[in-house]
C-alpha cells in the first residue's frame, strides 16, 4: 500500500469529511421520502461529493460560481445549510435563492460571505457563455485598474457543468473564448458517463 502524508490542517480535513456525509446524509434523506420529495424535480451529488467539496471549500467571497443542478455538495460547501436547501427543493416562501420559484440546487445568490452565484436555466450547458462572460469583466477591470482594491487575493470563477453539456455548441464558444483570452475562469466537467437520459456511448466521439 503506497503511504501518503497529507500537508492539509486537520481541521480542513475534518471540515470536508463532513460536508462530504452531509451532502450523503441528504441524498438518503430524500430517497427515504421519495413519496413525498418526487413531486419535485431535483437531482443530486451523490457520487459527486469530493470533488464538489474540494472546490466549493476553496471559493472565496470574492469568487463567482455557475453551479449546476447536481451542485448541492458544493453549495454545502460554501456555507449554504442544508435547511436552506431543502426549502428549496420544497418550493418554499422562504428559500434563499428564489422564495420558491425555481426548482431544487438551481440558485442564485449575492450574500457578502459567500461567492456570487448568477442565476440560470435548467437547460444543460447555457451557464457556460454567460459565465465566461462573468470572467471577461474580472479581467476587462483588472486591465484598466478597476479591481477592488481591498482584495488580497483576485476573483476567479467557476463554471460547473455536466459531462454531456460539453457536446453543445454553445460550450465549446465558451471554451474557445476563454481559452483564447485567457480569462479568469475554471471548468468543473463532472463526467459520471452518463446524460440525463442517454449514456456517454450514445451521444460522445
Amino acid at each position: 500500500m503506497l503511504a501518503t502524508k497529507s500537508n492539509i490542517e486537520q481541521a480542513i480535513l475534518t471540515e470536508g469529511f463532513r460536508l462530504l456525509f452531509t451532502a450523503k446524509a441528504l441524498s438518503e434523506l430524500y430517497e427515504a421520502h421519495f413519496k413525498l420529495v418526487s413531486k419535485y424535480v431535483h437531482a443530486t451529488s451523490r457520487g459527486h461529493e469530493a470533488v464538489q467539496v474540494a472546490l466549493g471549500m476553496q471559493l472565496k467571497p470574492q469568487d463567482w460560481l455557475s453551479a449546476y443542478y447536481r451542485d448541492d455538495a458544493m453549495l454545502l460547501s460554501i456555507g449554504l445549510s442544508p435547511y436552506a436547501l431543502m426549502l428549496q427543493l420544497l418550493a418554499k416562501r422562504d428559500d434563499p435563492f428564489s422564495g420558491g420559484r425555481t426548482y431544487y440546487s438551481h440558485p442564485s445568490l449575492k450574500d457578502e460571505d459567500k461567492p456570487k452565484i448568477p442565476h440560470q436555466s435548467s437547460a444543460t450547458g447555457m451557464q457556460a457563455i454567460p459565465t465566461t462572460g462573468v470572467a471577461m469583466g474580472i479581467q476587462y477591470r483588472e486591465q484598466q485598474g478597476l479591481e477592488d482594491p481591498g482584495l488580497t487575493e483576485k476573483p476567479i470563477v467557476v463554471c460547473s457543468l455536466g459531462d454531456a453539456s460539453v457536446t453543445e455548441g454553445e460550450v465549446a464558444e465558451a471554451l474557445q473564448m476563454a481559452a483564447l483570452k485567457q480569462f479568469p475562469i475554471l471548468y468543473l466537467v463532472q463526467d459520471n458517463g452518463w446524460d440525463i437520459s442517454a449514456n456517454a456511448e450514445e451521444t460522445r466521439a
